[in-house]
């Protein structure tokens, strides 16, 4: 919860949590900016009991209006109001006019002005509280706002002449001038600085460090809260091109994972090609634990980092006049990765992003990404046919039956045949041909949700068609001829 808490120069209230990240809290009431839905004052001793992290004027800020709630409760046990009627609790609050106030907490409390406090019920004393709370003011209105303010992750230096820019929120840059209005306007968490010769300069708060990173056109870095791996670029970034993205696979170096990225940066003529960090690590086990942990236990940090990744890509396609597609490769391990990823998405994020997995642990199911998106895999590939979830498996089997001589039908016959197999306990024919008929629709129906989106062949088969399922997403948008170096 939050360990501190001030006013800010306007209506403003800022808040800290014991990491460090910095909140605002704007419009709305008083009572809710500060937590202290009776505003209760922050020289009562009973607030500093339950809780007070800042004050605001002469009213205490808490860190959770349960908190400023108990702070009410206790003021309000005084022997000084417990013992005193309504009139009592109106003067304090309403001094110029207490009536007034005595007569509104009355009719909403639905309590007697001349009744003692120490009189009422549990019940009425509860509603008389939230009576209090309603006339301070404490509700919701519609404009209020509560944000986590990002904070600079890095310094980028402009190696030529210009202005230094800055990494926020690891997915997005802002010019100096624009950080600086961000400041200004509550939306940063950093403090300007005056020097003495009239220069103007961002640092961070204390405990958290800006990186300072020379950079080349083009290459940004990715990170959330520190600058640990840089995301890496090949190519020359050009007027409307792709927004290319690469994610490598399992048990590849820094050197292998580039020149996977060249081979795609070759083949769309040069362009820049952005690919994301996930190099091996400890002979290959680090790369396995990864894969592990995202298969059967639940998503790691390079999960984190992709979806950051995914929203840079995107950030750049944006704010570029041309809206080129954002189109990301995903190969082995980094199709597991992309499938987890993605989850941190929302609908419109993800349905920018046109994905190609390529020998794949995972495969990208319909309605999670762009349409054009498609998933390849070689029927030999270990990786594909151990590593798959439910819709891949389906999509080998179909794959199998095909070259056996089924048809979709026929295979999903047998797979319902087999679950009958597997799950009915009767003996009964009758009982065991329903249950197989409807687990056959089911089946066919599933096969009518992969479509054509899941391409699974031999090596030779999957590269050419890869090359179709490409070639009309690239020259749709003005791209050149795919070679066949990027997926020999």
């Amino acid at each position: 919860m939050y360990r501190v808490a001030y006013k800010g120069a306007d209506e403003t209230v800022f808040y800290f949590d014991s990491a460090g990240n910095k909140y605002v809290a704007a419009g709305g009431s008083l009572a809710w900016r500060i937590n202290n839905p009776g505003l209760v004052h922050r020289r009562c001793l009973l607030a500093y009991h339950n809780g007070v992290i800042g004050t605001y004027g002469p009213f205490a800020i808490f860190s959770h209006p349960k908190e400023g709630h108990e702070a009410l409760l206790a003021w309000i046990s005084l022997k000084k109001y417990r013992q005193a009627q309504l009139r009592a609790v109106a003067q304090h609050y309403r001094p110029e006019d207490p009536e007034a106030f005595a007569s509104q907490l009355s009719m909403l409390a639905n309590v007697s002005q001349d009744t003692l406090i120490n009189s009422l019920s549990l019940q009425e004393l509860d509603r008389l509280l939230l009576s209090i709370e309603k006339l301070c003011g404490y509700g919701l209105s519609g404009n209020e706002s509560f944000s986590l303010l990002p904070k600079i992750i890095a310094k980028i230096e402009n190696e030529k002449e210009g202005e230094d820019a800055y990494l926020i929120r690891s997915n997005f840059v802002l010019s100096k001038r624009e950080a600086i209005e961000w400041v200004h306007t509550h939306r940063l968490d950093a403090i300007i600085v005056h020097e003495g010769d009239g220069g103007v300069y961002l640092r961070s708060r204390p405990n958290h460090r800006v990186w300072n990173v020379k950079m080349h056109e083009g290459e940004l870095p990715l990170s959330d809260g520190k600058i640990e791996v840089l995301v890496r670029t090949v190519g020359e970034r050009r007027p409307g091109q792709c927004v290319w993205g690469f994610i490598n696979g399992i048990n590849n170096t820094k050197e292998e994972a580039l020149e996977s990225a060249r081979r795609i940066s070759q083949a769309s003529g040069g362009e820049i090609v952005f690919s994301m960090p996930n190099d091996t690590a400890w002979f290959c086990v680090k790369d396995g634990a990864v894969c592990f942990a995202l298969k059967f236990l639940g998503n790691t940090p390079i999960v984190s980092s992709a979806a950051q990744f995914f929203r840079f890509l995107l950030d750049l396609a944006k704010k570029d006049s041309f809206q080129p597609p954002v189109v990301i490769f995903a190969h082995s391990q980094g199709a597991i990765i992309a499938e987890h990823a993605l989850e941190f998405l929302d609908n419109n994020e993800r349905e920018r992003l046109i994905i190609f997995t390529f020998g794949g642990g995972s495969f990208i199911p319909p309605g999670k990404s762009h349409p054009d998106s498609h998933n390849y895999a070689s029927a030999t590939d270990f990786v594909c046919r151990m590593g798959s979830p439910k819709l891949q498996y389906l999509a080998l089997q179909r794959y199998f039956g095909g070259k056996n001589g089924q048809n979709q039908q026929e295979v999903a016959y047998q797979l319902a045949s087999l679950d009958a197999m597997l799950n009915l306990d009767t003996t009964d024919p009758r009982a065991i041909e329903a249950f197989t008929q409807q687990r056959a629709e089911h089946y066919e129906k599933e096969f009518t949700k992969i479509g054509k989106r899941y391409g699974v062949g031999s090596r030779s088969q999957v590269s050419t068609c890869f090359r179709k399922q490409l070639l009309p997403v690239c020259t749709s948008h003005d791209r050149e001829e795919i070679s066949t170096s990027l997926t020999s």
